[in-house]
């Protein structure tokens, strides 16, 4: 390559550059929690058939817990009452409910049809502290929704008015999506399937914003509003608000963080400014060229693949330095030598020299990302192909525009800069391995075998409470509304009222209704479930009133009277008269102490058998159930993964290096580093969750790309009949391998002082894969190498 052709390539990658860069302002985060679901699934059909038939408002929750004044002071309710109002401004705001403007139905005589329940509020009627607290104390319905059980604490209930457009789309999405439960869609049901998909999708980004600027404006109201207490907000929409918020600011943060102690390190160890731009060059390229594709091609990142952008500095930076350090043995070889020093020459000379390592070191690597695909998990199978675009975008940036800028605008490289401590350290980690080759190898067997034990002790959980440090404002938010306001996960038994207990003169009958109280009863004796609303409730509500137990033909008469309005409002979101449905809607408390939620998911189905419930007259939905469905196949998911990548790696490496022998020699450090990462999980409990499922295949990745290049080199060196291949491997690609893991364990292990708990994993437990990988290389694998390679032939690899 001239330098005149390395010119014209960089710039070409320079005008790429400029159009992906264009291109990313597609690029888009969605912390929304629908992008973790597994859409497609039965569970998730039926939630989507529920909420088309029970139609649950969106609504957040703003809690309210007063320092000096009883909750029902005339004080507080007046505070109440003049909050509520500037909110109700905010334009899609629908209604904003709380104990000032409900129905206190407790205040009436008799309940009958042509109640009035605006006449009975707090609002209208002024009703005292005493009334007030006599009326709501144990209210089925206004009990841990708009005051706590405590009753230290009030909330109101912002809901929000729904999208028309977005109603009818979801509504003839969900029509053609609940066919296959049935069958497989046609061709033509497919595809007016994904047109209502993608015109939902922009509506749906446009109200995503608008969301952030509600959350925003209420915020705002907050803030300037005189309270003598504290607020506390919470529900999905703000879930997502505070993830998007967080995982931005650690973008910047702990982005701009990573590139300063990058940017120091890559000073210290090369001490030429080249080395610290074309680098940072190249990673800047590479991230931009992959977002530009992501936001081109409409992928969106979500909380699971919210570090793409640091996975892909990390695989970027690990190519550059291992060519940087081969650059440097030419420059030596070149030196001793009467040969000049033609950049160009010295250039493709290292290119050539480490094509072949670098490119199958990121095939193997794109397949340890690649297995994610194969989860059966949505989101994660998306995160799997979004890795495998960044690495091809890696590789062709390191192989192709880091030389290209090299030859066109750098001069050969002249001094070879030697840190002397980092000389004695190879030579000393060479030397351990020539004369502790037992105990290295005893040392690993132990690590494996221990990491092994820990993989029995991983369980599968997954909360957004816990997704937050403690210290946080979100945290503390999320949890006081999780722990004082009934729960924060919706969890809905939808019960089908079998043909035994329907009259077709009644609305639904008694039995109907006292296996409804039965299954509730049921529900409430457990710990982890909040909140519990249902019909029930509301004919437990009008016995009180009425002081004596209202009837089935009464429940029936006046269910045929109510006003439309007030029907929706009090049996709407329970009761579907049209498909003979019943629907108990349940909030189970995430912060509950010790909470197994696959146990309570089969305790739930146990006390349904125990309250005469036919299996097939009832059905588990909404958010709970489709998360737990998630977690569930997380650990089978695991291992098929695991089983897919081992597999399919060891079928690389044999192509490889032409040896089934050093292909599996090959795995030994990938399997270690691996099964001490998940070991390490097991051990110190940390959960397999949306989240941490994803790392074994990150430390797989990592690992094995170090791997490969240092078996290529020992390779080499003993076709080169090198008196000792490992310490002239050592004191080579051991370099390459020790710059790696240093810059990268120094830059990310920083990430332990985010907000964002899955970030704090992220950088640690990358770090601790680097580390771990690192120590492998340099010393398992070359005692193998040694012991039963080292009359091996030099693989004879094609350049890729």
């Amino acid at each position: 390559m001239t330098q005149a052709k390395a010119r014209l390539i960089s710039l070409v990658f320079l005008l790429l550059t400029g159009v992906a860069l264009w291109q990313a302002q597609y690029f888009k985060i969605d912390a929304s929690a629908d992008t973790l679901l597994t859409k497609g699934n039965k569970l998730y059909l039926i939630t989507q058939q529920a909420s088309q038939t029970y139609n649950p408002e969106e609504f957040i929750l703003i809690a309210y817990k007063p320092e000096s004044s009883a909750i029902f002071s005339e004080p507080v309710l007046t505070f109440i009452d003049s909050l509520a109002a500037k909110i109700q401004k905010i334009e899609r705001v629908k209604s904003v409910r709380s104990v000032v403007n409900v129905p206190i139905f407790a205040g009436m005589s008799s309940f009958s049809a042509d109640i009035d329940p605006n006449a009975l509020s707090w609002q209208q009627q002024r009703f005292s502290e005493e009334k007030m607290k006599y009326a709501l104390t144990h209210h089925p319905l206004y009990e841990d929704l708009l005051f706590n059980k405590a009753q230290t604490a009030l909330s109101m209930q912002v809901v929000f008015e729904s999208n028309k457009e977005l109603d009818k789309l979801n509504g003839e999405l969900v029509a053609i999506e609940t066919k296959m439960l049935e069958r497989e869609l046609t061709d033509e049901e497919q595809e007016r399937a994904d047109e209502l998909r993608s015109q939902k999708e922009k509506i749906e980004e446009k109200l995503s914003v608008k969301r952030k600027q509600e959350i925003d404006q209420i915020r705002e109201i907050l803030k300037n509003a005189s309270a003598d207490g504290e607020f506390f907000l919470g529900g999905n929409n703000l879930l997502a608000y505070q993830m998007i918020n967080i995982i931005k600011n650690d973008l910047v943060v702990f982005g701009a963080a990573i590139l300063l102690i990058v940017s120091v390190l890559l000073l210290v160890l090369f001490r030429r400014l080249k080395w610290l731009v074309l680098p940072l060059a190249c990673c800047f390229v590479s991230v931009v060229f992959t977002l530009g594709l992501l936001g081109g091609l409409g992928i969106k990142v979500t909380v699971i693949s919210a570090n793409v952008v640091a996975l892909q500095i990390i695989l970027t930076l690990a190519v550059v330095i291992h060519i940087i350090v081969q650059y440097q043995e030419e420059v030596a070889k070149l030196k001793g030598s009467s040969e000049s020093l033609d950049q160009t020459k010295i250039v493709t000379r290292t290119i050539k020299e480490k094509l072949n390592p670098c490119f199958y070191a990121g095939l193997t690597t794109a397949i340890g990302f690649g297995s994610l695909i194969f989860s059966g998990i949505q989101p994660v199978i998306t995160f799997g192909w979004m890795m495998v675009i960044a690495l091809a975008v890696t590789l062709l940036v390191s192989l192709v525009l880091f030389p290209s800028l090299l030859i066109g605008f750098c001069r050969a490289d002249t001094k070879h800069v030697t840190v002397k401590w980092l000389d004695v350290l190879m030579h000393g980690l060479a030397s351990a391995v020539d004369k502790f080759p037992r105990g290295i190898v005893i040392t690993s067997i132990v690590v494996a075998a221990t990491g092994v034990g820990g993989c029995f002790l991983l369980t599968a959980e997954n909360s957004f409470l816990n997704y937050f440090k403690s210290s946080t404002d979100v945290s503390r938010e999320l949890t006081f509304i999780d722990k004082e306001f009934g729960g924060s996960t919706p969890f809905d038994i939808l019960l089908t009222i079998p043909q035994s207990q329907r009259d077709p003169q009644l609305v639904v009958t008694a039995e109907a209704i006292q296996t409804l109280e039965a299954v509730q009863a049921k529900m409430a004796e457990k710990e982890a479930i909040g909140s519990i609303t249902s019909i029930a409730d509301f004919t437990r509500m009008a016995s009180v009133v009425n002081k004596k137990p209202l009837v089935e033909y009464e429940l029936s008469a006046l269910y045929y009277a109510l006003d439309k309005q007030l029907k929706d409002d009090l049996f709407g979101a329970y009761f579907a008269e049209n498909k003979n449905e019943m629907r108990i809607s349940m909030r189970v408390i995430d912060s509950t102490p010790g909470l197994n939620r696959e146990q309570l998911v089969e305790q739930v189905h146990a006390d349904m058998a125990a309250a005469g419930v036919d299996k097939a007259n009832y059905k588990l939905s909404s958010l709970f159930i489709l998360y737990q469905d998630i977690i569930a196949r997380l650990m089978n998911s695991q291992i098929m993964t695991l089983a897919i990548v081992y597999l399919a790696m060891a079928v690389v490496l044999v192509f490889i290096f032409k040896s089934i022998k050093v292909a599996l020699i090959a795995l030994v450090p990938n399997v270690i580093t691996t099964a001490a990462i998940m070991g390490f999980l097991g051990f110190v409990g940390i959960p397999l969750d949306l989240m941490t499922m994803t790392i074994a295949a990150v430390a797989m990745g990592i690992s094995v790309d170090d791997t490969i290049h240092y078996v290529h080199r020992f390779q080499e060196e003993v076709a080169n009949k090198s008196d000792n291949p490992v310490r002239s491997s050592h004191l080579s690609v051991g370099y390459a391998l020790l710059y790696t893991t240093s810059i990268i364990v120094i830059g990310f292990v920083s990430l332990v002082f985010s907000d964002f708990v899955p970030s704090i994993l992220f950088g640690l437990l990358t770090s601790l894969a680097m580390l771990l990988a690192l120590i492998t290389d340099i010393s398992i694998l070359p005692v193998l190498l040694k012991t039963y390679c080292s009359k091996a032939k030099p693989a004879k690899t094609q350049p890729a």
